[in-house]
C-alpha cells in the first residue's frame, strides 16, 4: 500500500496506489434517497478499484438496493450491536473504509475494527477516529448531495475524469426475473402492455412537511384516468397505507394501491414499469430517477438544488415562499409551500412529459 500526501488548496489530498487495496468497505447512508444519491460515488469506487473486493454495509432495506449491482461484490447487513458489528468487520480484513454517512457510530465502528485507512467527513466529533478526515467547509456544505458523496472519493484520488459510467441513465439494477414478476403483477390487475401507467407516491418517510395533500393527489388521479385513460398505481410503505387508501377512496375512479404490499425490490421493479412517476421528495422519487423514469417531483420544505432527483428526466414543482426550504419534518405554521401547489400545476407537468413520449 503506497500513500502520497500533498497539499492542494490547503486541503490534504491522499493519493492511494490502488494496487495495494484488496478489500474496500463502503458504509451506506441510512435513508433510501441518500443511498441512491450515493450511487455515482460508489460506481466511481468500483472504477478506481477494478480488481478490489468492494463490500457495502448498511441497514437491511438499504442493502437491498445494491442487489444485482455491478459496483459491489458483497453486502453486509448491520443491524445488531456495535460490538458484534465491529467483530464481524474485523474478520473481513478490509484495507480501506469509505464512510458516506456522517454518523459518529460509523466512524467509531471502523476505528474499533482497526481498518488501516478510514476516510470520511471530519464532523460531529469523529475526526479523531479517521486518518483520512475531510474538512467540511462552506463550499462542501453547499454541494448537492450526489457531489457531497463524490467529494469523499475525490479526496482519496484527487479530482479526476470519471469515465462513461458518469453518464449512465440508470444507476439501479434489476434482474430479468424481477422485471417479469412486475409484469405479472400488472397482468393480474388487467393492465395491458403499452398502457400509460402513472405511479403516484404520496408519502415521505422524513415527515409530513414533505407531503402534498392526499385530496389533491386524488383529484389528480381522477383527472388522469378520465382525460388520459391512465392506469394509476399508488405506492407507499406500510406506514403510508392510510394515505394511499384515502387517495383511492377520494379519487372515485379505478386506482390500484400497492402501499404496504411490496418489498424494496418489488417496488423498484414496479416503478420501472411506470410511464411517469408523480412523487413527493422521497426515497421512491430517487429510485425512479435512478431507473430513468420521467418524474414530476413536488417539493416543499426541502431544496431540489441539494436533494433533487438525479439526471434531467424530470420536472420539479416548487413554489417560492419565504420560509422554504426549512428542512423541517413538520411544518410549524401553515404549510403554504405545499398549499400553493395546485392540481393544475402538477397536471401540467405530467402532460408535458406525456407530450414528449
Amino acid at each position: 500500500m503506497v500513500l502520497d500526501a500533498s497539499k492542494v488548496e490547503d486541503k490534504t489530498i491522499i493519493m492511494i496506489n490502488n494496487q495495494g487495496i484488496k478489500k474496500v468497505l463502503v458504509t451506506a447512508p441510512n435513508w433510501i434517497g441518500d443511498a441512491v444519491l450515493a450511487l455515482p460515488a460508489i460506481a466511481r469506487v468500483r472504477e478506481l478499484f477494478p480488481a478490489s473486493r468492494i463490500t457495502i454495509s448498511g441497514l437491511p432495506h438499504i442493502c437491498e438496493l445494491f442487489r444485482e449491482s455491478p459496483y459491489v461484490n458483497d453486502m453486509r447487513i448491520y443491524s445488531g450491536s456495535l460490538l458484534s458489528t465491529v467483530s464481524d468487520i474485523k474478520k473481513c480484513g478490509f484495507d480501506l473504509a469509505i464512510l458516506l454517512p456522517n454518523s459518529f457510530r460509523t466512524a467509531l465502528m471502523v476505528n474499533l475494527a482497526r481498518i488501516p485507512l478510514r476516510c470520511g467527513y471530519n464532523r460531529d466529533g469523529r475526526g479523531i477516529m479517521l486518518n483520512m478526515a475531510i474538512k467540511v467547509d462552506a463550499r462542501t456544505k453547499k454541494l448537492p448531495q450526489t457531489e457531497y458523496y463524490m467529494n469523499i472519493v475525490n479526496y482519496i484520488f484527487g479530482d479526476g475524469v470519471f469515465s462513461g459510467e458518469q453518464k449512465r441513465k440508470e444507476w439501479l439494477h434489476l434482474s430479468q426475473g424481477e422485471l417479469q414478476h412486475a409484469n405479472e403483477i400488472l397482468h393480474n390487475f388487467n393492465i395491458p402492455s403499452g398502457s400509460l401507467i402513472i405511479g403516484i407516491n404520496p408519502g415521505a418517510a422524513y415527515g409530513s412537511a414533505k407531503r402534498w395533500h392526499p385530496e389533491r393527489f386524488a383529484l389528480l388521479c381522477r383527472t388522469l384516468v378520465n382525460t388520459h385513460n391512465a392506469k394509476v398505481i399508488v405506492f407507499g410503505s406500510q406506514q403510508e397505507m392510510n394515505i394511499a387508501a384515502e387517495i383511492v377512496n377520494l379519487s372515485q375512479v379505478p386506482v390500484i394501491s400497492m402501499a404496504g404490499k411490496t418489498s424494496i425490490r418489488e417496488l423498484m421493479s414496479l416503478i420501472k414499469q411506470c410511464s411517469i412517476f408523480v412523487t413527493n421528495d422521497s426515497g421512491p422519487m430517487h429510485i425512479a430517477a435512478a431507473l430513468n423514469i420521467p418524474i414530476v417531483a413536488i417539493f416543499g420544505s426541502t431544496d431540489p438544488e441539494k436533494t433533487g432527483p438525479m439526471g434531467n428526466n424530470h420536472i420539479v414543482i416548487k413554489k417560492d415562499v419565504d420560509c422554504s426550504p426549512c428542512f423541517k419534518r413538520k411544518c410549524p405554521t401553515d404549510l403554504k409551500c405545499m398549499d400553493l401547489i395546485t392540481v393544475d400545476d402538477v397536471l401540467k407537468g405530467v402532460e408535458r412529459i406525456i407530450e414528449k413520449q
